[in-house]
């Protein structure tokens, strides 16, 4: 399967993640961006794929990511009628999972973002299921509430979904014996995805290894952060 197709099969099964959860069927496996990590800075940007734009409905009552969404927004100084359609959206920076046996990642980099008025009408995504190209990559600025709770602002598309340039979703490459003997035992070899971009750091973004993800036999499974200027 080539890498595109890759990355569009992955983007739809986080999208019907995120559906499943938000109708209250069942509950995401293991969201690990919700809550700020201990050396978090304030302003903080990520690098992320536009997944999922929500209607003000799903933003109040959707549950799953958008669980408590309203009070986040609220707590970091958002108003209730700053919450519209297509005002807040779904991200995901990283998937992973150390036993393929199960249909989906169980380990996410999901992000909840609200959108300002002048970017709404930019956004692009394509959920139909029928193509290879699936949403923006776009600059994620992440706030940490009170709570300790990550609230996303986008501030900018990085790539356009029909068009991501030198970025591409990087998949988990396993040594061929690991693989075969974690199959043959019914668990199957681990997965994950990433982004990746050539130019990144040339442009003063820093990787971040993801705690906890397998190893690839390439590079770490990892997120593009830039931190705020000092």
């Amino acid at each position: 399967m080539s890498t595109r197709s890759n990355r569009s099969s992955f983007s739809r099964v986080l999208v019907m993640l995120w559906s499943i959860s938000a109708v209250g069927c069942a509950s995401v496996s293991s969201w690990q961006t919700e809550s700020a990590p201990d050396d978090f800075v304030d302003g903080t940007r990520i690098l992320a794929e536009l997944v999922l734009i929500a209607t003000r409905e799903q933003a109040l009552t959707g549950g799953g990511l958008m669980e408590g969404w309203h009070d986040k927004l609220l707590a970091v100084g958002y108003s209730d009628s700053d919450i519209v359609d297509g005002s807040e959206v779904t991200v995901v920076s990283y998937c992973y999972g150390h036993n393929s046996g199960v249909p989906q990642c169980a380990h996410h980099g999901h992000y909840v973002a609200h959108v300002p008025v002048e970017l709404r009408d930019g956004l692009t995504i394509n959920d139909d299921g029928n193509s290879e190209t699936v949403g923006d990559l776009v600059e994620v600025e992440l706030t940490k509430t009170a709570a300790g709770q990550l609230v996303g602002k986008i501030v900018r598309v990085h790539r356009k979904a029909e068009d991501w340039g030198d970025c591409r979703f990087e998949f988990l490459q396993t040594g061929a014996l690991s693989s075969t003997l974690l199959t043959i035992g019914s668990v199957g070899p681990p997965r994950a995805f990433w982004i990746e971009c050539a130019s990144a750091e040339s442009d003063g973004w820093l990787r971040r290894p993801v705690r906890g993800a397998p190893l690839s036999a390439t590079t770490l499974v990892s997120e593009w952060v830039k931190l705020p200027a000092p």
